[in-house]
């Protein structure tokens, strides 16, 4: 009988699991140089966004509510979700998901220092001194076995079989509320953890299909809680969203079991539920227009949630996600709503879920991505170092992804230091965060500075720049809710602005404007009342009016313009978007949850004047809008626009990178990305007189990088030529980057 031989993988890190945190973190890595071997169990990447698992890759964008209003996450996890978008444009529909794991897979397979290990499940961690040595993997249908070998482990497996195996110290279950003071944790600590989910499909083909549920499915109608699933349904309602359904997420089970150990048993029982729900839809005769819809597909494996947390040198807590205190050691962002999953799922009386809130963008520190005690070992998704309900907003894929590439890359100082993460902390911050800001990476306050070998004697010219105000009304929107444009200030006061409003009642109206400003720069929070007064708003008047603003500017930059009055009073609008300047509802009883608009008031004339789309922003730092709107932008053009850079003196220039708008108020995209510059061209002119050409069609993502390895550069110009749909081009960011031995 032929044994099974091992086969030794050697490389600088190793990563275990392939889900989105994992794909980010071997990404990042590779990226940076390092040989990468990456392990996961199944035989396509994604995990839960997986075509196996079919969950939307949400984030702190939170589907696009985020008092943070800018807040979907740069850097990997951008890049991949529009790659995703641009291949697969009916990926949030749940349809064609195949081409999703086509995607994923082609950017692992795109990195040549990447190797990875499909259906590899890691069943064995090797010590020595504390240390882990090396990890063992068997590829069940090839019959292969495999020992992995590397300095650092970045454990992305969501259970943590590593971090496990290795006797890591972890968490499981929910704290008790004085452990951490969370008001939101009970008062003694339990083994509950967020149970699984079993999606599934719908499709109508048209003609009638019959239904018989399977001899193990239950007959839902006996069950206790039958009136709860019978509710969810919400039967009249339910069939016209059934096509292409992507199942049930309250559909849960297991948080008060062993989720681990007890995996294939609420495997069972949920297949059991789904199976029986299809039966009482299609033959209950309960629910229209059902004959032609069939059970498409059914996941294989349930959606997992929570299991392991590991314990690191900080434990994230909801005190850090509310209160936002600094962290020295920021490498990535969340910003979902803790959001804690009822114990026993659908067993459990009462909603499947709470919705607790978030206040905006959050930091996340280095030190939650470690083990306390075991050095050479990081991690990144739903087990890193997180209470139970911190857990309940980091645990979303594109918060897990942000933290794998934090990790990735940490792995990379960790190998060109020869020393562990918690070293990084102590002597390579600085470094750390560096690289990330560069590769796009979001860390809420976090600045990069134009080198000075580039901005000494810089000078920068544009073809145009937009006048910060939004013209064009073509609708009107009623009073009848109380609306709020927020106008990000650069200057020390603001005195006076000008709307369009219509009153369409036969007598004066009343119209109430108060003023606010707001605490923190990434946020679109009215926090605190500046001034309160009414105009009196003539019958039949139609015209623009002057509001008297009168105020310091806040701090965080804004100031918030409520109006207030009754339905017969619209102010003019339309549907354009100008970065920075925000349109929401306004609701006094909760002023901090943005209820969006859709729409932007129109304004003009606001005194001071502000220069706010001046082209010397692009080289301020800020890649995206912190307070003010951070960014260049053109007048409407139906042509060509351009920005030129020109040097004091020749440069040695190694890479260009350009950050586009991609519309960040967004967590997905239906429509094309109209602001997104889509074709250009980048001059180099050397000192020579000669000049060098790139040539750009077809882009779709926000961070676009060139390496130009040019010297002796004098000036560089942009020739943007076309968007996906904007009359306006916009540009977040320029950023020069030498070679190393260039000063």
């Amino acid at each position: 009988m032929e044994v099974i031989k091992m086969e030794l993988m050697k490389a600088d890190v190793t990563v275990v699991g392939g889900g989105i945190a994992g794909i980010c973190a071997a990404i990042a890595a590779a990226r940076q140089g390092l040989q990468v071997s990456l392990i996961n169990d199944r035989p396509v990447l994604g995990g839960n966004a997986s075509s196996e698992v079919r969950v939307h890759i949400n984030g702190s964008a939170y589907l696009g509510n985020s008092p943070s209003y800018y807040a979907r996450e740069g850097g990997l996890v951008e890049e991949l979700k529009l790659k995703i978008f641009h291949y697969n444009p009916l990926y949030n529909k749940k349809l064609m998901l195949s081409l999703s794991d086509m995607v994923l897979l082609d950017m692992v397979y795109d990195e040549p220092n990447i190797s990875l290990f499909l259906n590899t499940c890691v069943h064995e961690t090797g010590m020595e001194n504390g240390r882990i040595k090396w990890v063992e993997g068997l590829q069940l249908a090839s019959e292969r076995k495999f020992r992995f070998e590397s300095p650092t482990y970045i454990d992305c497996s969501g259970d943590g079989i590593v971090g496990y195996q290795a006797g890591a110290h972890f968490r499981w279950g929910r704290e008790a509320k004085h452990e951490y003071k969370e008001e939101l944790a009970p008062e003694v600590a339990d083994h509950y953890t967020m149970g699984d989910t079993i999606l599934f499909q719908a499709r109508d083909v048209n003609y009638s299909v019959p239904y018989k549920r399977p001899g193990f499915a239950y007959d839902i109608t006996k069950l206790e809680f039958f009136d709860s699933i019978r509710k969810g349904l919400n039967h009249r309602s339910f069939p016209r969203k059934i096509n292409g359904l992507g199942g049930l997420w309250w559909l849960e089970y297991g948080g008060h079991m062993d989720i681990i150990k007890n995996n294939e048993d609420i495997a069972l029982e949920l297949r059991k539920l789904v199976y029986g729900i299809w039966d009482y839809i299609k033959n209950s005769g309960e629910f229209d227009d059902v004959d032609n819809l069939i059970l498409d597909y059914v996941c294989p494996i349930p959606g997992k949630r929570e299991s392991r947390r590991f314990i690191g040198e900080h434990m994230l807590s909801q005190n850090d996600l509310t209160a936002k205190p600094h962290f020295e050691d920021a490498v990535s962002v969340g910003g979902w709503y803790m959001d804690l999953h009822a114990n026993k799922g659908i067993y459990d009386e009462g909603p499947a879920t709470a919705w607790n809130f978030v206040p905006g963008l959050y930091n996340i520190p280095f030190r939650s991505l470690f083990s306390r005690n075991i050095p050479n070992l990081m991690f990144a998704g739903r087990n890193i170092s997180a209470t139970h309900v911190a857990f309940g907003s980091t645990r979303v894929m594109a918060t897990c992804g942000c933290m794998g590439q934090a990790v990735g890359t940490a792995a990379a100082l960790c190998v060109k230091y020869e020393t562990d993460p918690a070293d990084i902390v102590k002597a390579h911050m600085d470094e750390l965060q560096t690289q990330l800001l560069r590769d796009g990476q979001t860390i809420v306050g976090l600045q990069e500075q134009l080198d000075p070998y580039f901005a000494d004697g810089l000078t920068m010219r544009a073809s145009s720049q937009r006048s910060y105000e939004h013209l064009h009304p073509t609708e009107e929107i009623s009073l009848e809710k109380a609306l709020c444009l927020v106008l990000p200030i650069q200057t020390s006061v603001a005195e006076s602005v000008q709307i369009k409003i219509k009153n369409r009642s036969e007598h004066s109206e009343t119209l109430q404007v108060k003023l606010f400003g707001g605490e923190r720069k990434e946020n679109y929070i009215p926090a605190s009342e500046l001034k309160d007064y009414h105009l009196l708003i003539s019958a039949g008047h139609d015209d623009w009016i002057t509001l008297d603003l009168g105020c310091k500017k806040p701090a965080d930059d804004k100031i918030y313009i409520v109006l207030e009055g009754p339905a017969s009073l619209a102010v003019h609008g339309n549907e354009e978007k100008l970065s920075g300047a925000v349109s929401f509802h306004y609701r006094p009883e909760v002023p901090s949850r943005l209820k969006k608009l859709n729409k932007s008031i129109c304004f003009k004339d606001l005194l001071p004047s502000q220069n706010m789309y001046n082209p010397q922003n692009v080289v301020n730092g800020f890649s995206r809008p912190y307070g003010l709107p951070n960014g260049w932008i053109s007048e409407r053009s139906e042509g060509q626009e351009w920005l030129e850079f020109v040097f004091a003196s020749p440069k040695n220039l190694d890479e260009i990178h350009l950050v586009f708008n991609s519309q960040l108020n967004l967590e997905h995209f239906d429509d094309p990305i109209e602001p997104l510059i889509q074709d250009y061209d980048v001059t180099l002119t050397l000192e020579d007189g000669t000049e060098s050409e790139i040539n750009i069609r077809g882009n779709y993502l926000s961070l676009n990088k060139h390496q130009v390895h040019a010297k002796g550069v004098t000036r560089i110009r942009f020739d943007f030529s076309a968007t996906y749909g904007s009359p306006y081009y916009e540009v977040f960011a320029v950023k020069f980057f030498a070679p190393k031995n260039a000063k």
